[in-house]
This record gives C-alpha cells, structure tokens and sequence, in this order.
C-alpha cells in the first residue's frame, strides 16, 4: 500500500474502518443498546496501537500485558498522532501532552467500561483479517486504525459534541501508546 499516494491510502483506509464499525459496535454495546463514548475511542485506540505493536515483529518482551519500552514505536506513534492531528484538527503542532493531560479531568463516566486485553482478545483477529482483505499489513492497519479513531472522534466530539475534543484525543493517544507498547495477547490466523 506504500505507493498509492495519501488520498487513495485514506479511501482504503476509511473503507476498511468502515468494514470493520459494524463488528466493533456489535461486540461493545452496552445492555442498555448504547455505544460508551470512552470505550469505544479507547478500543479503536487499542486496536490501533496493538497493530502497531505487531507492525515492528518484535519477539522479546514477556508474556502478554508485558510492557516494553522502543523508540521506534515512539516515533511511529507520534507519526500517527501526527495523522489524527491533520485528519480532525487541521493541524498537527499541537503538544500531544495536552491532550493525554486532558483525560485526567475526564469524569469517570466517560472513561472505558472494558480493558485493554478484553478488546485485544475479542477484536484483534476480526481486525487483523479485515485489514489483510484490503491489503494492509500492520503498520497500515495502524493507519488504518488512526482513520478508524477519527470517526469515532467526529461523531462524539464534532456531530453530538459529547466529549471535548482535547479529552477524546487524549484517549486517542494514550490508548494507542499502551497499547502500543504492551506485548498482546497471541494472534490468530489473518485468513
């Protein structure tokens, strides 16, 4: 996917987030038939960092929920701060401290309602073989997920104005980094 220029990644990216929405929702709906606004930026965020984890191979680390530290995946990371930025901000020289300073005033009602390692073991695989149909690896699934984590940003934070726009972006950012940097739980097949 590397040689396709931005636009055309963007359209494939948006279209495999799109495929995948509906799977995303269904497993994390709550009893009541509502979407949690925290839950489900973190998820997308976890999905995210979790691809971008697999995208560097890395084999040393521990067993699952082992936290590692990389500077690759620092740098990548803040390469896909830098996308969500231009994709919801229009400008991407805003201090990414900021916005994970901003989930500290969150009220504990708009934090997720389930774990990382949930999401990761119930969703990883469907968002593996959803990426890999569309020719992604994972550091495009990573992208991917960045495209993913901005619909869920504009329907909240633009359209309903649920959450302000700082606090969900520090869920975007602090969800992608854990994720990122902790070893996930084994991956099945992509088929």
């Amino acid at each position: 996917m590397s040689t396709q220029d931005p636009q055309e990644k963007f359209k494939k990216a948006r279209e495999a987030s799109l495929e995948f929405l509906p799977i995303l929702k269904e497993k994390l709906i709550a009893s009541d038939g509502t979407l949690h606004t925290g839950t489900m930026l973190s998820a997308s965020a976890w999905l995210t960092g979790t691809s971008l984890h697999r995208s560097f191979g890395l084999k040393e680390g521990g067993p699952p929920g082992t936290t590692i530290e990389s500077a690759d995946v620092n740098r990548e990371w803040e390469s896909l701060m830098y996308m969500f930025e231009q994709y919801n901000f229009q400008e991407a020289d805003i201090p990414v401290g900021q916005f994970i300073m901003a989930t500290l005033s969150a009220p504990e009602s708009l934090k997720p309602k389930v774990e990382m390692t949930y999401v990761q073991e119930q969703l990883q695989d469907q968002y593996n073989t959803i990426m890999n149909k569309h020719g992604f690896d994972y550091l495009d699934g990573a992208r991917a997920g960045v495209v993913l984590c901005s619909i869920f940003f504009q329907q909240y934070c633009i359209a309903n104005k649920i959450m302000d726009p700082n606090v969900a972006a520090g869920f975007v950012a602090q969800g992608i980094l854990e994720a990122a940097k902790t070893v996930p739980p084994p991956a099945g097949p992509t088929t």
